[in-house]
């Protein structure tokens, strides 16, 4: 009878600070490279009544619970990974990254 053994092994944490202009991910991407991902770009978030949110119309204003100078966050599938402020990019939003999560 063939025996398996699996022995257990103890793996160091260690911390990564990315400096200035280091990518968020440093790893050999060869096989991933050409996928797509969709990043979001969170602003803040409201909360209201329905009745409020039904009567909502053209015109109105929803104000959110962030500051005007607050950054945003940048998610990957509805997860924090950066944030960073809002910046004109030509006729576009764009988003300086100021701080990888």
């Amino acid at each position: 009878m063939n025996e398996i053994v699996v022995a257990p092994i103890e793996l160091e944490e260690v911390a990564y600070e990315p400096a200035a202009g280091d990518p968020l991910i440093k790893r050999n991407l060869s096989m991933l490279g050409h996928v797509t991902v969709r990043l979001d770009v969170v602003l803040g978030a409201a909360e209201m009544n329905v009745e409020k949110l039904f009567c909502l119309g053209k015109g109105d204003t929803v104000t959110l619970d962030t500051h005007l100078d607050a950054p945003v966050t940048l998610q990957l599938d509805g997860k924090s990974i950066a944030r960073g402020q809002l910046m004109a990019v030509g006729d576009s939003f764009g988003l300086k990254i100021t701080e990888i999560l």
